[in-house]
């Protein structure tokens, strides 16, 4: 029953806060960030009914709803040289995502939709989408191996991913060699970087612990091959309270313990003066979050650097906060046909260029890493071509992460906790040992085979 939900089907949440991709400003927009602001557009465009009439020819058109900047014109590219596999686009806004969930069940569903990695299995378990394993056998080498690990949920391929948020560390210059400390490379020298710092001024910290920001929580998780899921045979085994999500706590435990980390919510008022008045001197992050700092901290610029997040061993491995992919809908007649589109769309090289520099997207067709736009320099980091340290990053993330039924549930237990733990009323360790034992639950209701259930 892996596949099929019963009764108690918990349907899968929308990830939480700023992390979620559509609120998101694309890192390319680091280019324009100091000349023209403003987060990725939710407006709609073409018709006033946000659709986008560009499908030629007599051919019914595949219904394409996606959300990335520059998505109509890499449309009509398309039409132009394919009529025979017209498209017709429709820009998400909103609660877009809601409605295609319920579109599909009704059965009058889009062909092909954007959508966030993390809530593929869901949409696989309750039928949502169809696999195109036959269409791709040859196209995985196109692709870093952490996003097409994310387009997989057991033996088939049910999307192709079109982003991916690589993580490194964001780090103030000027203030660590202000006190002789070094970048570190290792969490050990991380952790003990976080003492010093602290101690040669107590109004300084390293990081900073913001307990509603999943996609950091994820991200170190990741980077320690760690996940909340796995798939063995026909069952879904839980993994929230594994060993490398228990490393991860047992070091934000001791860091958070010790006041070296300052809490505070990112994305708010507060956070943002503190990062400005130059308390917070780390920041590590996916490769879209760049620009908030040109954009919120214009001041600081010059100050900042970028490099590798640090490793338990100092190996070359970096997390990554999750993507987007496109996949095609269950309803759609012509699965050859969108498949087609969609592997243009993701792995053309004038394609990718364009999803770059115009959609801001982080790439995640290899093609992509050979374009300018990944090997320029920014005066706000020093000069910096801050784009190679995410591309190593992108190409030594581990493949280990499995996502899982109802995946933003487990996000929601997490942070609910995490808002606890801030204020001393638990422990990371017993937060995972709980959103473990709740995950369990919630799959058993459902009726979906669970390793040890």
């Amino acid at each position: 029953m892996m596949w099929t939900v019963g009764a108690g089907d918990n349907r899968a949440a929308n990830r939480p806060g700023p992390s979620a991709g559509l609120s998101r400003r694309s890192f390319a927009a680091l280019g324009t960030a100091l000349g023209a602001g403003g987060l990725l557009s939710a407006c709609s465009s073409g018709d006033e009914d946000g659709t986008s009439d560009t499908a030629g020819g007599s051919a019914q058109a595949l219904q394409f709803w996606g959300w990335v900047p520059g998505l109509e014109d890499l449309v009509e590219t398309w039409n132009a040289a394919n009529p025979d596999v017209p498209v017709e686009f429709h820009r998400m806004t909103g609660d877009d995502g809601k409605k295609v969930e319920a579109a599909v069940d009704a059965g009058a569903g889009p062909d092909i939709v954007q959508l966030s990695t993390h809530d593929l299995p869901d949409y696989v378990i309750n039928e949502r989408v169809q696999a195109i394993t036959e269409y791709v056998s040859d196209d995985e080498n196109l692709y870093t191996p952490a996003s097409w690990k994310s387009v997989i949920v057991g033996e088939d391929v049910y999307g192709l991913p079109q982003g991916s948020g690589p993580t490194a560390m964001m780090y103030r210059e000027d203030i660590l060699q202000q006190h002789g400390i070094a970048v570190p490379t290792t969490y050990e020298e991380y952790e003990a970087a976080a003492a010093a710092l602290h101690a040669a001024d107590p109004n300084v910290y390293l990081a900073g612990f913001s307990p509603s920001e999943i996609g950091q929580w994820v991200q170190d998780v990741s980077q320690a091959g760690g996940s909340y899921f796995a798939i063995e045979g026909q069952a879904w085994d839980v993994v929230v309270d594994s060993p490398a999500s228990q490393e991860v706590a047992a070091r934000w435990q001791r860091l958070l313990d010790a006041d070296l980390v300052k809490v505070t919510q990112m994305w708010t008022p507060d956070y943002w003066a503190a990062v400005n008045a130059g308390q917070i001197a780390t920041i590590t992050y996916a490769a879209w979050f760049p620009v908030q700092l040109i954009e919120n901290c214009a001041d600081l610029s010059g100050k900042w650097k970028i490099a590798p997040q640090p490793t338990s061993g100092g190996e070359a491995v970096a997390g990554d906060s999750g993507g987007a992919a496109n996949v095609v809908l269950a309803g759609a007649t012509d699965l050859e046909g969108a498949t087609k589109f969609l592997r243009w769309l993701n792995s053309d090289p004038e394609s990718v260029t364009k999803l770059i520099s115009v959609g801001g997207i982080f790439p995640t067709a290899k093609v992509g890493f050979d374009d300018p736009a990944l090997s320029e320099t920014f005066p706000y980091f020093g000069d910096q071509a801050i784009y190679d340290v995410y591309r190593d990053a992108a190409e030594t993330a581990p493949t280990t992460w499995t996502d899982g039924p109802a995946n933003g549930q487990v996000d929601a237990d997490i942070t609910d906790g995490f808002g606890k733990v801030a204020t001393g009323g638990t422990t990371f360790a017993q937060v995972l040992t709980d959103a473990d034992a709740a995950a369990v639950a919630r799959l058993q209701k459902a009726g979906l085979d669970v390793v040890g259930g």
